[in-house]
């Protein structure tokens, strides 16, 4: 029997992972394509990534408790190859997305105390204490994860909630439903990094698998309430914050760039109320911190599970060094590569998520010892397979041509 309070800390745990600071780059990343453009990506993107969570939790039910990661997975289906694969695309995508949360979360208290005029603490410094102090929550067990992501969650979702109502009333539908054109297309497309991560959460299915058990109908409805939830937050920002803020001029998105502290001061201009500006930067301070739980948990267990480390204090704190040195070290050797990090990660989301899963999960299907007449299967077979693998590959492709400049919006 799985509790209210676990069912929930699960759901949060999803959230807390997919919704980081990208929720707040959104606006700046789609301004060009426009709000309907835009949200007709994110929905599809919805679906896809939705319908591929559930493929992950299939796959991680047929496997045993203690050995369902991406990493145990891919050895079972995949074989050598394919394990190579996985290994290499899991850990690039979950290290690039962990070395930006340790580059952002300590920006954002250096922020802090440069406000309030301290400036004595070395930015390396409190790096490491960033990392120390939250690495910690995850060296010592799911449960304290989860107990505090709960914590944290819900004081994000007071804050998103409140920031949501101040600003609803400059939501103007003249300005943002307006008709797609090929030109705005191709800003969504230039786009696709960062939003193929707003549905990034696959890496926590396997740890939730551990902790809930094996509940196949609670861990699906967990991922279905869970994405919704994210997808009902992206509309309800997007909305207002593309209608209230202009194209150009000094508070508009040409002048905003990609700077999320300009976007925040633009925000806090346009709206003028202390309120805004004091719950934007508690969200973004919160979301740091959520997002950075979430993706330490998956490269956690995911490491824990390859290298066979022992779930004792000294397994858990050699893991707990594979997991954070490597983001640590790149941060006090590179500071300030937050968004170069992040936009990386959109490629290895695709080959991850999209790619693999319906590939394992057909592999799983066809393994008589493992498709047992008690097996959780998703409702989708073949036929879906190919149209999430075809929309996987083509979403590989988009990022890889962005990054390397030889794909731009039209202007």
């Amino acid at each position: 029997m799985v509790t209210v309070g676990k069912f929930f800390g699960c759901v949060m745990m999803i959230v807390g992972s997919a919704i980081g600071v990208g929720v707040l780059a959104t606006p700046m990343i789609s301004a060009e394509a426009g709000f309907t453009t835009t949200i007709i990506v994110i929905l599809i993107l919805w679906a896809l990534l939705t319908i591929s969570g559930l493929l992950v939790a299939e796959a991680s039910l047929m496997l045993p408790k203690n050995a369902c990661s991406f990493n145990s997975m891919a050895e079972r289906t995949l074989g050598p190859f394919g394990r190579t694969v996985t290994w290499v695309s899991y850990l690039l995508m979950l290290y690039a997305t962990l070395t930006a949360y340790v580059s952002g979360g300590p920006d954002l208290i250096f922020s802090i105390l440069q406000s309030a005029s301290i400036t004595q603490m070395p930015r390396w410094l409190i790096t490491v204490l960033f990392t120390g102090i939250m690495g910690s929550v995850v060296f010592w067990s799911t449960k304290a994860t989860d107990f505090m992501n709960r914590g944290l969650i819900s004081v994000k979702g007071i804050l998103l909630i409140t920031t949501l109502a101040l600003i609803s009333v400059y939501i103007d539908p003249s300005k943002i439903f307006t008709r797609p054109e090929i030109s705005q297309v191709s800003h969504v497309l230039v786009a696709l990094p960062i939003l193929l991560c707003l549905f990034s959460y696959h890496f926590v299915i396997p740890s939730i698998r551990m902790y809930v058990g094996h509940k196949p109908r609670v861990i699906k409805w967990i991922i279905i309430t869970a994405t919704t939830i994210c997808l009902v937050v992206y509309l309800l920002w997007l909305a207002p914050t593309l209608s209230m803020i202009p194209l150009e001029g000094e508070n508009g998105f040409a002048a905003i760039g990609g700077s999320l502290g300009k976007f925040t001061r633009a925000l806090v201009t346009i709206v003028n109320n202390r309120w805004v500006k004091y719950c934007i930067h508690g969200f973004t301070n919160i979301s740091m911190t959520t997002a950075f739980l979430g993706v330490s948990l998956g490269i956690f267990d995911f490491l824990a599970d390859g290298f066979k480390r022992p779930n004792t204090r000294f397994g858990r704190l050699q893991t707990a060094c594979l997991t954070f040195f490597p983001p640590l070290l790149i941060n006090i050797l590179y500071p300030d590569n937050f968004l170069k990090s992040f936009s990386y990660s959109g490629v290895f989301v695709a080959i991850l998520f999209l790619i693999l899963p319906p590939i394992m999960v057909y592999r799983l299907r066809k393994n008589p010892e493992l498709n047992q007449p008690t097996s959780y299967h998703v409702i989708f077979g073949k036929a879906s397979f190919a149209v999430i693998i075809i929309f996987g590959f083509a979403l590989t492709v988009f990022p890889i041509l962005t990054n390397l400049g030889l794909f731009t919006a039209v202007k």
